[in-house]
């Protein structure tokens, strides 16, 4: 693959590419889900098992250095709109490759962080998104675990979407009745589908909505009786 520009690889689709540098645990679950989802995947690793491992698994694969620029320009990684770095055990090669990669002037850069230095550091240098997937999953669970919520998202400390049954306080209530910093954004019928949801719509028991608003208030909407 040395050589070859990865414009090649991004006409096969509309989507383009994403690189991901490190194919431990998270690079791998991470590639596998992206092309089970029709994104061309390149991995790039520098242990040639690892990569032999992934090559059936992922869209393109290659063995380098990902410290190393001009491997990474070798790869053409340099005109890729995204990457992924799943480096995360090993902070002084995920710290370089960061900064090679940031280098090179990839205008969307994620990186896997392993503990809270670490990801400070990743911030420091400029990487875009800075992902903790231990943290992120234990937020997730702890709120499911705690109260009625089947699903939670967090797309800020203080900001979060709910998958949850209406209080029953509600039920035979029109949305318009909920109170406080949430916005019902969705619903769904115990046989059915989800929905946009209007001021109008009604609450009934088996439903499920779809909740958006403070984490707080979120907390409270679903553990209220």
């Amino acid at each position: 693959m040395k050589g070859r520009s990865l414009v090649k690889f991004w006409s096969k689709k509309n989507v383009p590419l994403v690189v991901i540098l490190g194919l431990g645990r998270f690079g791998m679950a991470l590639g596998e889900e992206l092309v089970a989802s029709g994104v061309e995947v390149l991995g790039i690793d520098d242990d040639e098992e690892v990569v032999k491992r992934a090559a059936p698994l992922l869209t393109h694969v290659a063995q380098a250095d990902t410290t190393n620029p001009d491997a990474l320009r070798q790869l053409s990684v340099h005109e890729a709109q995204r990457v992924v770095i799943g480096i995360g055990s090993d902070m002084g090669a995920s710290l370089l490759t960061a900064s090679t990669v940031l280098d090179l002037g990839v205008p969307n850069v994620w990186a896997k962080a392993d503990n809270v230095n670490h990801a400070k550091i990743l911030s420091q240098i400029g990487v875009h998104h800075v992902i903790r997937p231990d943290r992120d999953t234990g937020r997730r669970i702890a709120h499911v675990i705690t109260g009625r919520v089947e699903e939670y998202a967090e797309f800020d400390r203080d900001f979060a979407l709910v998958k949850v049954a209406p209080p029953v306080s509600l039920l035979g209530q029109p949305i318009s009745a909920v109170q406080g910093e949430i916005s019902i954004v969705a619903i769904r019928p115990a046989e059915g589908t989800f929905r946009i949801a209007t001021p109008e719509t009604i609450m009934h028991s088996g439903d499920l909505v779809i909740a958006a608003g403070s984490i707080q208030a979120l907390e409270e909407f679903g553990a209220a009786d």
